[in-house]
């Protein structure tokens, strides 16, 4: 006989009483990543973060720019390292801070201390974590998988950590607060399997009083099959001899409430990792009018907290105190906000009409070229759509700009 689940050690005695008792076990990374729900849910998040632009960009007189002459641009946005692209980096952090208790990278420094290079830490290679209680540096312990390890401490690495409640620095598990959500889906997928490639469903069984002789039981079970069995007899009635009588089982995983259950199960995974149930497949509640509205919901609620915690992690890790003054980093999430054509097309009439973006700012934004010269970059108003610097003067259109009337 094969245990259903596995029996822990007998030296762990919270353990056994967790088993006894019933309740879930722990369920690691890579068990809930069977539960399909958990899987589109990270695949989801992950993804749409590492598609995301991740500028570096600096402060400066004109306001923004991206720094694309400082070596950590290329990192973050294109290359972390030779083997790695920014996309698979930052799938691979992202679905490691979804599913533990935080993600990590190891930042490599030249000789001079300029970053070169940033790779994925797999957050079950780290095997210890602390603070130096002399001057507060944090330091982790990371093995190799091939039985070496190295300490990595502040400014080696870089830490995004999970969900901070009962200490200030060590997060908690994702997994374990979810753990009977998980465990109970694990279950029910389980039940699932196993009535249908194991268990025994008959339809009903046959009942005769006066009990049958080997020749009787063959000859009604040939006679049965012939007459009865199969979908063109679907329907038929039952001729039965000698008293029988017909019994018919009504077990199915709808009237168990199985299958409701694991509904239930997917909007509960959802809402754990703030994904709207329509986008992992679950339309039952979905309508043209509400979908739109969830999208930009997921955006705001999932993406947006996700993109502020990464961008203040590398503020504080990839960057010196100097440099901390002038630049900082920035997930672009406008085209995630974007809309349909019609509502792209009525906000930018909208900036554009009343002097708050110039042509080329919007041909930027739907990754256009610019228009040759100085005229995309004219910032007008409504009305007659003069230049900006005329308005408080009210020069009629086509009148030269304020301080240009001797050139």
């Amino acid at each position: 006989m094969r245990a259903l689940t596995p029996m822990p050690p007998p030296s762990n005695d919270d353990e056994w009483l967790a088993y006894l008792g019933g309740a879930v076990g722990k369920v690691s990374p890579e068990t809930a990543l069977k539960v399909s729900a958990v899987f589109r849910c990270v695949d989801l998040l992950s993804k749409t973060m590492a598609s995301l632009p991740l500028h570096m960009l600096q402060e400066t007189e004109k306001g923004k720019e991206k720094a694309k002459k400082h070596p950590v641009y290329s990192l973050v946005y294109a290359l972390p390292n030779e083997h790695t692209t920014a996309y698979e980096f930052w799938q691979c952090f992202v679905a490691n801070l979804l599913l533990t208790k935080g993600g990590y990278a190891k930042i490599v420094r030249d000789g001079r201390g300029y970053i070169r290079s940033l790779w994925n830490i797999p957050t079950n290679a780290i095997t210890e974590e602390g603070t130096n209680k002399v001057n507060g540096e944090r330091w982790i312990r990371v093995e190799d998988g091939e039985g070496g390890a190295e300490t990595l401490r502040t400014g080696d690495f870089m830490r995004v950590p999970n969900f901070l409640l009962t200490s200030k620095t060590d997060p908690e598990d994702p997994l374990a607060i979810a753990a009977e959500v998980l465990g109970l889906t694990r279950d029910l997928s389980g039940y699932a399997q196993s009535t249908f490639r194991q268990g025994v469903n008959p339809g009903g069984f046959i009942e005769i009083p006066t009990g049958l002789s080997q020749q009787a039981y063959e000859r009604l079970v040939d006679d049965f099959q012939k007459k009865y069995a199969g979908v063109q007899n679907a329907g038929k009635f039952l001729l039965l001899e000698e008293g029988a009588k017909a019994n018919i089982l009504t077990r199915d995983l709808e009237k168990t409430q199985a299958l409701e259950s694991r509904k239930f199960a997917v909007t509960e995974i959802c809402r754990l990792f703030g994904v709207p149930a329509h986008l992992c497949m679950d339309m039952e509640h979905a309508t043209f009018s509400n979908i739109e509205q969830q999208s930009l919901e997921f955006v705001r609620d999932a993406i947006n907290p996700l993109s502020v915690r990464i961008e203040q992690a590398m503020y504080r890790d990839l960057l010196t105190t100097s440099e901390r003054k002038r630049y900082f980093f920035k997930f672009n999430t406008n085209a995630l906000l974007r809309g349909d054509t019609t509502a792209r097309t009525a906000y930018y009439s909208m900036m554009r009409q009343n002097g708050i973006m110039s042509a080329n700012e919007i041909r930027a934004l739907e990754d256009m070229n610019r228009i040759d010269g100085d005229g995309g970059d004219i910032v007008a108003i409504n009305g007659n759509m003069i230049a900006l610097e005329n308005v408080p003067l009210n020069i009629p259109r086509g009148a030269p700009k304020t301080g240009t009337e001797g050139k």
